[in-house]
């Protein structure tokens, strides 16, 4: 990624609209979990709900990303959660998980699955859960059936992959998957720690990089956050729960 994009993200709460209610919702579809379970979660960011997973059950937890100073945050999280004997921070890339067969209880991705794509992901890491093991994510999903021109507009040039819940619920079937749950992320959790901090760090880069890089991309970020502004009812994140077969 480029210089620009983590100028305007470093320091931010979350790296993807979420928030600790929504997390523990969806840990609680999540049956049979107990201090000996193992979690992967993958695109951890700066871990968020790497904690809020820590301070809801006594596992373990291993979380993986690729940018370093996200996970040197993410330590400085769990130390002052007293969870650092329990989450494991570890830099890696999504694509090529370093572990074996069957090594996680539950797998969980906030925000981040796309990186690889739903499908894929849905694939290369099924082997990696335990039999019965959970797999668990929000993703960027079309609510409309028939969105409107703008926003159908502006995803299709910056993620043309989006689709349906029903796309994703039938990805997951054919995969070898039982879905648990699924519920839609209220606004709240886009503005809170997401929209709210990202559009003010926005203010403060744009007096400081002037680049004509710099400028669009400030400014592709202040249209999505505008675009959900006035159409949130199009589009929103989804929350998953699934249960390998």
């Amino acid at each position: 990624m480029s210089d620009i994009f983590f100028a305007i993200h470093d320091g931010l709460p979350r790296e993807a609209p979420g928030s600790s209610a929504c997390t523990r919702r969806a840990l609680a579809s999540v049956s049979g979990l107990s201090a000996g379970s193992r979690v992967l979660d993958v695109g951890c960011g700066p871990g968020a709900q790497t904690i809020e997973l820590a301070r809801a059950f006594g596992g373990r937890i291993v979380a993986v990303d690729l940018h370093a100073p996200y996970l040197a945050e993410l330590r400085r999280r769990a130390i002052a959660a007293n969870a650092a004997s329990r989450v494991q921070p570890l830099r890696a890339t999504m694509g090529g998980l370093p572990f074996a067969e069957a090594s996680f209880d539950v797998i969980w991705s906030e925000g981040a699955i796309y990186i690889i794509g739903v499908e894929r992901a849905l694939a290369d890491w099924r082997p990696l859960l335990r039999a019965r093991g959970h797999l668990v994510f929000s993703h960027l999903c079309w609510l409309a059936d028939d969105p409107p021109p703008a926003p159908a507009a502006f995803w299709a040039t910056h993620y043309p992959a989006m689709r349906s819940v029903r796309h994703h619920l039938d990805a997951a079937a054919e995969c070898g998957y039982d879905a648990i749950d699924t519920f839609v992320l209220p606004e709240r959790a886009w503005w809170d720690e997401y929209y709210g901090p990202l559009e003010r760090r926005l203010s403060s880069v744009r007096a400081t990089r002037t680049g004509e890089e710099d400028r669009r991309a400030i400014e592709a970020t202040q249209e999505q956050i505008d675009l959900y502004r006035t159409y949130a009812a199009s589009y929103g994140y989804v929350f998953f729960v699934l249960r390998r077969r």
